[in-house]
């Protein structure tokens, strides 16, 4: 009669597999710490050598950093739409093409560019105050002309309400509109830890192009783009991007019922990307600009970021319109 081979020692080997996991996610987090260490070092090295544009206007809840150019008397505020690293190096190609002929004024708003990261309550209120207390510290009152990007479209439209008779024309650059709103997910203050460990950073190394402006070449010098991407790194998922996304929802519900004075001169860009995409981006915009006594809509060929490849186009319509 055969006998069965003796069993295997299983207990043993399920003892195992707690080590082998302990030795796993032990090397996991040693691999995330040093990862955390060599990005601080190499952000501290980028900081210390990269010079910072612009000055900084204290307001009550931190400090806003703001680039002017140009010195004329007639004064074009650009406002950033949601996410950019920074405002000021992604408005460049405008702004060269328009300060010759006005002074161009860029505020970084919390959470962008050298501005402070970490003021939150990100809402419409807050927002426009913001601006406005920015202007006034500048000395910049009244008569002067927004030119809006995107999301900034929602913070003009209740800027424009909120401290009526100081904007003297707007333009909007594939500005969004209460009644194209879809909610955007919400995001945790955990993506921080993307940043803060490392990971944007390799990710941006890996591939470069991620972060820079899809803008023809020579138009961003190579130290701009180098720029723009250490900047995205530092400023990855900061809490006051997180926060004025989860709040983005109740920012449209603020604004629903605005609408611009009718002696309010509109000029609005559109890229023929959005109203391909969107079968309403177009009527949306027409039927927000119908009961103005002055109002046009352009649309440029190209991607949302229209001013990465039409700025020209942008500065001579804008002038004519302006005139």
């Amino acid at each position: 009669m055969k006998t069965s081979p003796a069993p295997k020692n299983v207990t043993g080997g399920m003892r195992k597999v707690p080590r082998v996991l302990g030795a796993v996610g032990l090397a996991i987090v040693v691999l995330v710490a040093a990862s955390a260490g060599i990005n601080t070092a190499m952000g501290a090295v980028e900081m210390a050598n990269i010079l910072p544009y612009g000055e900084k206007v204290g307001l009550g809840g931190g400090e806003v950093n703001v680039m002017v150019t140009g010195d004329s008397d007639r004064t074009l505020v650009l406002r950033s739409g949601y996410g950019g690293a920074s405002p000021v190096l992604d408005f460049k190609p405008l702004i060269d093409d328009l300060d010759d002929d006005f002074t161009v004024v860029v505020i970084e708003r919390f959470g962008y560019g050298y501005s402070d990261l970490d003021v939150t309550d990100r809402t419409v209120e807050n927002i426009s105050t913001e601006l406005h207390d920015t202007l006034a510290g500048l000395k910049v009152q009244g008569s002067y002309v927004l030119v809006a990007h995107s999301l900034a479209g929602i913070y003009s439209l209740d800027y424009i309400s909120r401290f009526p008779g100081e904007v003297s024309a707007l333009v909007t650059i594939d500005a969004t509109v209460p009644e194209d709103f879809a909610v955007a997910p919400r995001r945790s203050s955990w993506e921080r830890l993307l940043s803060v460990s490392g990971w944007v950073r390799w990710m941006t190394a890996l591939n470069p192009a991620i972060t820079a402006p899809a803008a023809p070449a020579g138009v961003y010098p190579e130290a701009t783009i180098g720029k723009i991407r250490s900047m995205t790194v530092w400023n990855y998922a900061n809490p006051a991007i997180i926060d004025e996304n989860n709040r983005m929802a109740e920012n449209f519900a603020a604004v629903s019922a605005l609408a611009y004075p009718a002696d309010l001169p509109v000029l609005a860009f559109l890229s023929q990307q959005l109203v391909n995409a969107n079968a309403e981006w177009y009527p949306a915009h027409a039927r927000q600009l119908e009961l103005l006594d002055r109002s046009q809509i352009v649309v440029l060929a190209d991607d949302h970021y229209l001013y990465w490849t039409h700025s020209r186009e942008i500065g001579i319509t804008l002038r004519q319109f302006l005139r």
